[in-house]
């Protein structure tokens, strides 16, 4: 199965994640801290996606916590899809 463009996204795993950080005003805050930051370096885009990448890991891990099997391996294997490039951009070009 390949990835597949969703609501204009690289693929669902990417569109969701932007909208569950979006949808909680501390992480969207948060990550507009972040963005502001690293906004003007030379690697921004790559500095912001690293940043959301590594969120994205620390949330699978407290979801999951103490877990293995099925539901450790489908966050980790959805975290793997996400276009942190694309999200990163998005808000870069937001500021």
């Amino acid at each position: 199965m390949s990835n597949q463009e969703y609501n204009g996204w690289t693929n669902w795993e990417t569109w969701n994640f932007k909208l569950w950080i979006d949808n909680s005003e501390d992480s969207y805050k948060a990550i507009i801290y972040l963005a502001e930051e690293v906004e003007g370096r030379a690697n921004a885009k790559n500095d912001l996606a690293k940043e959301l990448e590594s969120l994205a890991n620390d949330l699978c891990e407290e979801s999951v916590r103490f877990e293995t099997g099925f539901f450790a391996d489908v966050c980790n294997s959805a975290i793997k899809k996400v276009n942190f490039y694309e999200i990163a951009e998005s808000y870069l070009e937001e500021l």
